[in-house]
């Protein structure tokens, strides 16, 4: 049986998640990489690379957005791995989806004849962000196109918000001195993809 998941976040649930972004001892964080390898024709290995030990969800879904298969907690393991079973599956799209605090990454593939193909993941970039006196640099592959939107918030709110436009490439920097001390997380999102950076003034 297929079942759809909802999430209702309010502005309490996005406060409380920035603060736990914000308590997080290291500077800078990276979504987890995931690939998928056929294990046979039925069958595949799903492997992820969780370089920070956070909280992450894998779930799996048609292209209805249905989904099948849905796991949250922490990994432990850098690298968390599993062998799927699709043999039930019936022909058609489907994607592998991992997050993080950090960001979120897809894999797709498709049935056909109950044999698993993976499609060619496009490329995506993690954003490079450097802060140095009081100014904090952002350097970015927009693959998608689309429009970029960027944040700064600490754990009241949102203290500046921008959009950066949707060029291939990138590269901007944004003043911070007027920031008071504490701590704060700059959010880059192009809607679908989100990343976080967290930084002490």
């Amino acid at each position: 049986m297929k079942t759809k998941v909802f999430y209702l976040a309010s502005k309490v649930t996005v406060a409380v998640v920035l603060v736990a972004i914000l308590a997080l001892k290291a500077l800078a964080g990276e979504a987890p990489k995931v690939k998928m390898v056929p294990h046979s024709s039925e069958r595949a290995v799903v492997v992820v690379d969780n370089a920070v030990n956070t909280i992450s969800e894998l779930a799996i879904e048609d292209s209805k957005g249905d989904v099948l298969y849905y796991r949250e907690g922490r990994i432990d393991e850098k690298i968390y791995s599993k062998i799927f079973d699709f043999k039930n599956l019936s022909d058609g799209d489907y994607k592998i989806i991992v997050s993080n605090d950090f960001g979120k990454k897809e894999v797709r593939f498709t049935v056909v004849d109950n044999t698993i193909e993976v499609v060619k993941d496009v490329k995506s970039e993690v954003p490079y962000f450097t802060l140095e006196d009081d100014v904090l640099k952002l350097s970015f592959l927009n693959h998608s196109l689309k429009n970029i939107d960027f944040v700064i918030s600490d754990a009241y709110g949102e203290v500046f918000k921008k959009s950066l436009g949707n060029n291939f490439n990138i590269t901007t920097g944004f003043d911070l001195a007027k920031l008071s001390a504490g701590g704060y997380a700059a959010i880059i999102s192009d809607g679908k993809n989100t990343y976080h950076y967290t930084f002490e003034k």
